[in-house]
């Protein structure tokens, strides 16, 4: 059995012991740096991370965009020494950096105009302030640096926008190119006011990236059919190569002397236009986006990361840094701690790894088949039968204790959730929601499962739970959610009979489909605990009158909370942690009293308690622990 922690966790100090390298990078951008090597820029899923050393160290920003899944990065040309850095997000929202990328404003006029996928900036931004964002909706522009924007889609005959580019001679020409997701691509002669299809010699494939050799040819990487190139400025097109032929381009990069594209087949380089393509020296990776610079190269790829060349492109390197300096870009991870102190991980690309050092090493999970999706994970009971449930594309894997890994049927459409009662020791409860939002359960600890009959609403399912005494009382919990204009409408779903109907019990309004769902263990009360931004509040029956009475607390106004925990030897809401984007959060005496504890500058996604106090995971794959006896040398936040 597990130590109780400190009773005092405001004492406790906390230390970076590793973390899980890479994750999928989005976005690339390079600065002028103070020596030889420009300044790397990382978007990721969990932020922007810089490295100023040709990337073999990382930081994170430390006042990035306030939404950290990055989409798209673009830099403006020099001006006069100054330059603006554009963001966009996959919550829908654009930001500028003036001053280097120490701050991020968000540009609010862009607010309910979509995600940008791709954005393009005028070779003379610095006399026209003009810059293009691609969407689902459509290009849009905008001539006096993001401050307001107009559509441009007229003659676009297909909207759905996935890369974009201005010509090096945009000023007098005023032309621009644009590839779409259902095989068209577009060219502009004014500015982006009207567009013309320019797509001939063209597959019927979604053109995917973009890019310009300094000899003025144009290259496009389709989805499905490799890569082609025009000496005609769009006009026409030709096949470049038979290489890539039948494969996925993601992206494209000329540089000084060659030709980069990275494919489904991994990165390759041609010195001839694209006739004749080289698979590149440790190029075995997925490279969504490219950029170079003098006598650097590097390459963002899907799960593992950035890689760097210094020699044109020929030999790559993985460079996600060491240490403390170690990119951990990694979409919000799940993770769970085993009492044998194994971290198991899994990110929202389905990428999966397991440390056994309190995060300094990692390794695959080699029950797993390859290439497999996993969707989540979770952990359930305690001592030696605590049991794991890894759900993968296909199935679902257990263990229990330290025996061998069992691979079990999934019943539904794939897993979103799956959550097991506090006494899953004795009861074997487990409650699943699968893609369609669907419901199962199973009492054998996974063996089995029934199906049950969701609420009547047209919501999404944001959270579900078991009562701590399911055996006995049958209850379970859910929550929906449906978007009224801009906010988010959740309605709080209650079953005393084991999901064969329900009662709507509450309804609350959030800016964002993000809720946390934590039943207490209270038989008198039976309260539920529900945490949604910066806002607690707990729903039970009063034992007076036995109706449903409702407590609550704000924390601070910019604190989102992520993750619930009630440490080892508490009960009810004694001792409440949360993690939020603002570190460690405790909340005592009924949710009337509430401080940070530590990690404050970062956002945490889940805590466990661990045998000498607390693990915490941040956003991106930091690995924390909270001791109480300080010592010397520790790195404390």
């Amino acid at each position: 059995m597990q130590n109780q922690i400190s009773p005092s966790p405001a004492h406790l100090s906390w230390t970076e012991t590793g973390g899980w390298p890479g994750g999928t990078v989005t976005a690339l951008a390079l600065l002028p740096g103070s020596d030889e090597l420009p300044t790397i820029l990382a978007g990721t899923k969990a932020g922007i991370f810089h490295s100023e050393d040709g990337g073999r160290s990382w930081q994170t920003l430390a006042h990035g965009p306030a939404d950290p899944a990055i989409v798209a990065l673009a830099l403006s040309p020099d001006a006069q020494g100054g330059r603006d850095i554009f963001v966009t997000t996959e919550g829908g929202r654009l930001y500028r950096s003036s001053d280097g990328g120490a701050t991020w404003p968000e540009i609010a006029s862009w607010a309910g105009l979509g995600v940008g996928v791709d954005v393009a900036i005028s070779p003379a931004y610095a006399a026209d302030a003009t810059l293009f964002v691609a969407t689902a909706d459509g290009p849009l522009r905008s001539q006096d640096r993001g401050e307001s924007w107009e559509s441009s889609t007229f003659g676009l005959l297909d909207v759905d926008t996935l890369c974009i580019a201005c010509s090096p001679d945009y000023a007098s020409s005023e032309t621009l190119w644009a590839g779409t997701a259902f095989g068209g691509f577009f060219r502009s002669r004014n500015s982006g006011r009207s567009w013309r299809e320019a797509g001939a010699g063209l597959p019927d494939a979604a053109v995917q990236c973009l890019a310009q050799a300094a000899d003025g040819t144009l290259y496009a990487g389709t989805e499905s059919d490799g890569v082609y190139r025009s000496t005609d400025g769009g006009s026409s097109w030709q096949r470049a190569g038979q290489t890539l032929a039948r494969h996925s381009v993601n992206s494209l990069a000329a540089l000084p002397g060659c030709l980069l594209a990275g494919s489904g087949l991994g990165l390759f380089r041609s010195e001839d236009g694209g006739e004749v393509w080289q698979p590149c020296a440790g190029g075995d990776f997925v490279a969504f986006v490219l950029a170079g610079g003098d006598g650097l190269a590097v390459a963002g790829a899907w799960q593992s990361g950035v890689h760097t060349s210094t020699d044109g492109g020929r030999c790559w390197q993985t460079a996600v840094g060491s240490g403390a300096d170690l990119l951990t870009g990694h979409a919000p991870p799940l993770a769970v701690l085993t009492p044998w102190n194994e971290l198991f991980v899994v990110d929202g690309d389905g990428a999966a790894a397991l440390s056994t050092d309190r995060g300094a090493r990692w390794q695959p999970l080699d029950f797993l088949p390859a290439d497999s999706f996993c969707a989540l994970i979770t952990g359930a009971g305690s001592g030696d039968t605590f049991t794991l449930f890894v759900c993968a594309d296909d199935a679902i894997y257990r263990r229990i204790g330290q025996d061998a890994w069992q691979q079990m049927e999934t019943p539904g459409n794939g897993v979103t959730q799956l959550v097991a009662s506090a006494a899953f020791g004795t009861d074997g409860c487990l409650l699943l929601a699968d893609k369609d939002g669907y419901l199962y359960l199973s009492e054998d600890r996974g063996a089995s499962w029934q199906e049950l009959s969701p609420p009547d609403t047209e919501g999404e399912l944001l959270a579900v739970a078991l009562s701590p005494y399911f055996a006995e009382d049958r209850r379970l919990y859910l929550v929906t959610a449906g978007f009224e204009g801009q906010a988010v409408h959740s309605e709080v779903w209650q079953s005393d009979d084991a999901g064969r109907s329900w009662t709507d019990l509450a309804g609350l309004t959030l800016d964002s489909p993000a809720l946390c769902l934590l039943p207490l263990a209270d038989e008198l009360r039976r309260p539920l605990l529900l945490a949604g931004q910066n806002r607690l509040i707990s729903l039970y029956t009063d034992p007076e009158t036995g109706d449903l009475a409702v407590d609550q607390r704000f924390l601070e106004a910019d604190v989102r909370i992520v993750a619930l925990m009630i440490p080892n030897g508490y009960t009810n809401s004694d001792m409440l942690l949360a993690a939020t984007n603002r570190g460690i959060w405790q909340v005592r005496s009924g949710l009337h009293e509430a401080e940070c504890i530590g990690l404050a500058e970062k956002t945490v996604v889940t805590i466990f308690p661990a045998a000498d106090g607390l693990c915490a995971l941040t956003l991106g794959g930091e690995i924390w622990w909270g001791d109480s006896n300080f010592s010397p040398g520790t790195r404390d936040v």
